[in-house]
């Protein structure tokens, strides 16, 4: 696997560095005959590779929203990284009331998930502004020019949420206030700043891959999206984790095909909430669950509100509402092993 710089076209001298996933040639001299690969098993290797790598640096994108706007507002941070930082910002939008689905459509749209993709398919379109991932290598690339040979950061100041994979389900991060020291030296910021880009951009590597198509098993009739959209609240910046997914089995028979959609986040004052929403044809369900006694109180007088809503767009739903968290399905042995505990 190597990282293959992709040019952008907005603005002259601009690199954005991507990582896809294809197979790498190599010269191997062996007195064996090697056994050939088909193209999928070159994937696999590949996805193994990446992943095993963005597993071990994966972090949260709200500890570096949170620690990217205390340094601009410091203004210790020069213009091109500065200018990067601005760009990465502008997709953390104030959480409020307001936020529907238009918004949610944007923000997955614009999270990342789909950069390789599109750039494939318009390579004379430039990504920056309208894609979180270009903005994020966009800005490690600033951050580096910026920091040159320093020293990199030693240990990391924010725990890492656990990292996604494929039909893992949603999980909620806590908000996150900067913890950037006051008056401190510009490249130990600029250091810090450089390790939350890396570990972010290894979450958002871990996203796509949970997102990728499965060849066989149940799980090959079944199109999912992994996505996360931060936003920022009084209380610190935070980032909501969705999951949409497409289960075409009906297409073929009588059923029609089901549509889910999954998200979780904590934001005060309800704290950590999820939901669970399937839709097939006009019957929709959906479970929401809250860990704080304020949630849940909240949730249950809102539950018929909800209800009207859905049959206001002629759906017929089930609303179910429950104290906790909704269960989660394991990773299969094998998957993801932590190393460092």
């Amino acid at each position: 696997m190597t990282i293959a710089p992709i040019t952008g076209v907005s603005q002259p001298n601009l690199t954005i560095p991507v990582t896809p996933v294809r197979a790498v040639a190599a010269t191997v001299h062996v007195s064996t005959p090697l056994p050939e690969l088909n193209p999928a098993q070159i994937q696999a290797l590949a996805v193994a590779e990446v992943t095993q790598t963005a597993a071990a640096r994966q972090g949260g994108l709200a500890p570096l929203i949170a620690d990217l706007a205390q340094a601009a507002e410091d203004q210790i941070l020069p213009g091109p990284v500065r200018d990067a930082a601005v760009r990465v910002l502008a997709y953390a939008p104030p959480l409020t009331s307001q936020v529907g689905a238009p918004a949610v459509a944007k923000a997955m749209a614009r999270s990342g998930l789909f950069l390789e993709a599109n750039l494939a398919a318009a390579p004379f379109a430039s990504p920056v502004g309208q894609d979180l991932k270009a903005g994020l290598l966009i800005l490690r690339q600033a951050l580096s020019t910026w920091i040159g040979a320093a020293p990199p950061a030693q240990g990391r100041k924010s725990a890492a949420p656990p990292p996604p994979y494929r039909a893992g389900g949603t999980r909620v991060q806590p908000p996150a206030v900067s913890k950037l020291s006051p008056g401190g030296s510009p490249v130990a910021v600029g250091q810090e700043l450089l390790q939350e880009t890396e570990a972010a951009l290894g979450r958002q590597q871990l996203l796509q891959i949970a997102s990728l198509p499965v060849e066989s098993g149940p799980e090959a009739q079944v199109t999912r999206w992994m996505f996360e959209m931060p936003f920022v609240t009084p209380q610190g910046a935070g980032a909501a984790q969705f999951e949409v997914s497409r289960d075409a089995r009906g297409e073929t028979g009588e059923l029609e095909p089901v549509w889910r959609a999954a998200f979780s986040l904590d934001a005060e004052p309800l704290g950590p909430i999820h939901a669970r929403v399937s839709l097939t044809g006009a019957q929709a369900g959906v479970s929401l669950w809250a860990e704080r006694a304020e949630g849940l109180e909240r949730l249950r007088a809102d539950q018929d509100l909800l209800t009207a809503a859905l049959a206001a767009v002629q759906l017929h739903a089930e609303v179910a509402v429950h104290a906790g968290a909704p269960p989660t399905r394991a990773p299969e042995a094998g998957r993801l092993v932590d190393q460092t505990s």
